[in-house]
């Protein structure tokens, strides 16, 4: 059957309820873009490039120092996702997944004494970048709900990250917390000393607190199948794909939920 490309009815359904007894049947969602795990030197510097590139409009300071590979991008423990277009290749966005499997990070200096994140496996996102465009949004939470499975599917226990406005406002929306008061700041040595808020997100509570709240993004985070995002493909076969199809969720709608309203 073919996939249809977003519409107005794609909106509709997408506003319809999210009671999660209305999602007994798993979709496929084809996406205008795929998500691999980076494992060429030639996907690395599509990643980099992208990431300096992103930067550069908010950062140029930061954008400098990221022209070229860091050392986290090829470390043992860590790994970079890129967003690629299915219509020409070129890079839509990136993130890098740093885990503590090895020891202890770096930025669990940033992690309150007190916080529940203490002792416990950590995956710290950083580098996220996204090329501008009416799929940005799209590629957003596609990079989000690659990070959440690859997270479950490691046993890890909490996602860290750093951000400032307006992109800590869409991770409150998609269910992180601070780890500190509101609004406060921190100094990130790693990008410049930019002061940014540190946030968090239990990866197993995840699921149950979307459902709980009716989340609109419910049905594509944790129902819908995308076999454009590509991050178990050796797993992959008959028994993961499922007999309905349908559309992500359209740029408009994404924009409408996560938007910078506040």
């Amino acid at each position: 059957m073919k996939v249809s490309e977003p519409t107005e009815a794609a909106i509709a359904r997408n506003t319809a309820s999210t009671n999660p007894s209305s999602h007994s049947i798993q979709s496929a969602v084809s996406l205008p873009f795929t998500v691999n795990i980076v494992r060429t030197e030639e996907h690395l510097r599509k990643a980099v490039a992208i990431r300096a590139e992103s930067y550069g409009r908010h950062h140029p300071e930061v954008a400098e120092l990221l022209k070229s590979a860091e050392p986290a991008d090829r470390s043992m423990f860590s790994l970079v996702l890129l967003a690629e277009s299915k219509q020409d290749g070129s890079a839509l966005g990136t993130l890098r997944i740093e885990t503590n499997a090895n020891g202890s990070l770096p930025a669990e200096n940033l992690i309150p004494q007190d916080s529940p994140c203490r002792g416990r496996t950590l995956a710290f996102v950083t580098r996220l970048a996204v090329a501008a465009g009416k799929e940005s949004s799209l590629v957003k939470l596609a990079l989000f709900k690659a990070l959440h499975r690859y997270c479950l599917a490691c046993q890890i226990d909490w996602i860290l990250v750093t951000a400032r406005p307006p992109m800590d406002r869409q991770y409150k929306r998609l269910g992180f917390s601070e780890a500190y008061d509101a609004e406060t700041y921190v100094p990130i040595s790693w990008s410049g000393n930019i002061e940014m808020r540190i946030m968090t997100l239990d990866v197993v509570a995840c699921e149950r607190n979307w459902r709980k709240i009716e989340h609109p993004l419910y049905q594509f985070m944790f129902l819908d199948y995308c076999a454009d995002i590509r991050i178990f493909k050796s797993v992959s076969g008959i028994w993961n794909t499922p007999r309905t199809r349908s559309s992500p969720p359209s740029a408009a709608y994404l924009d409408q939920i996560l938007a910078d309203n506040d």
